[in-house]
């Protein structure tokens, strides 16, 4: 039997009052998540504070021996601080010794995971810790009852911050931008691109197409936004390994910028944008082809679309909305 639509995605509230937030997280991702949210909130006038509880530069061994002390002085901050709401960024990613300290402390404030990544059985001890753990992707969420997971699960999608600076040219670069980790799927997909793209992030090659422009290095959060803002349309793949259903970030960021988007056509996607109005979406190399030469070849079209888009993402997909969500649900 065919399946009725996913309702659209529809938090309660835009603005909240200020609260005290301690975000925990991994610094200098790919994504800048753990950052982006913070000086979004910052920009609301909440108070922010940021603990990384995962160095990447770091060592396995070391990041691991590292926990039992910074547990410990994790605790006498949280002490110090009060904080209203302990939200961590990339729940199942935090060491499990860090996040039982924060849990097991006597009149705690409310513990929140926020979680992006694919996770197994494995992820149920972290998963018990939480008060709630918020899914950016409806098939993660999903997954989470299956596995018979404690605590509360919610469909919360990834977000943008329109706080700072998006620089906005009336005229574009025609080119189409993809900022992004290359996996299997999509060097598959750039490879059947026909015009010319420009990939952003370590790890891309000519082998992913000779034709095809690489800037392959991470870039920062401000670099990023004056390259969206540059280009006339972005390019969104799904990470095959990381995601079932959901959104990522470059469902959103590259709007603010008024680049218009063309993104693999996703189940949740219909929850959080209204397909050909405010974003292109593709199923298979040919159609991405046909989109990315419509946009090239049209730019009025591709800025009348980035427009409405990006009108979607200021309305419905900021932190603020996201922050919201979850103060209602605490």
């Amino acid at each position: 039997m065919e399946q009725s639509p996913c309702p659209p995605y529809r938090p309660s509230f835009s603005r909240i009052a200020p609260v005290r937030l301690l975000l925990l997280g991994r610094s200098g991702s790919v994504t800048h998540w753990l950052e982006e949210a913070a000086s979004a909130w910052r920009a609301e006038g909440h108070e922010v504070r940021v603990a990384f509880v995962r160095r990447p530069w770091l060592a396995t061994g070391v990041e691991a021996s590292l926990a039992g002390p910074f547990s410990a002085s994790l605790v006498r901050r949280v002490r110090r601080s009060r904080p209203d709401l302990i939200l961590v960024i990339g729940g199942f990613h935090a060491p499990l010794p860090i996040l039982q300290a924060v849990a097991e402390l006597p009149a705690r404030p409310p513990l929140v995971g926020w979680v992006g990544d694919m996770f197994d059985a494995s992820a149920a001890a972290a998963a018990a810790l939480y008060d709630v753990v918020a899914y950016t992707d409806s098939g993660l969420e999903a997954r989470h009852r299956r596995l018979g997971f404690r605590a509360q699960a919610v469909f919360l999608p990834h977000a943008a911050d329109p706080s700072g600076d998006w620089p906005w040219r009336r005229h574009r670069i025609r080119d189409t931008i993809f900022a992004a980790n290359p996996t299997p799927h999509r060097r598959a997909i750039v490879s059947e691109v026909i015009q010319p793209l420009t990939l952003i992030g370590p790890g891309w090659s000519a082998e992913d197409g000779a034709h095809h422009h690489r800037r392959a290095r991470r870039v920062s959060s401000t670099t990023l936004r004056l390259l969206y803002g540059a280009h006339l349309a972005s390019l969104n793949i799904r990470n095959e390994s990381h995601v079932l259903s959901g959104l990522n970030q470059r469902n959103f960021a590259p709007l603010l910028a008024g680049s218009a988007l063309i993104t693999d056509d996703q189940p949740d996607l219909t929850r959080c944008f209204e397909p050909g109005r405010e974003v292109l979406v593709w199923r298979d190399a040919a159609e991405l082809n046909d989109h990315d030469a419509r946009l090239r070849t049209e730019p009025a079209f591709a800025s009348a679309l980035a427009d409405r888009g990006r009108r979607r993402v200021l309305a419905d997909h900021t932190y603020g909305r996201r922050l919201a969500a979850i103060s209602a649900l605490l």
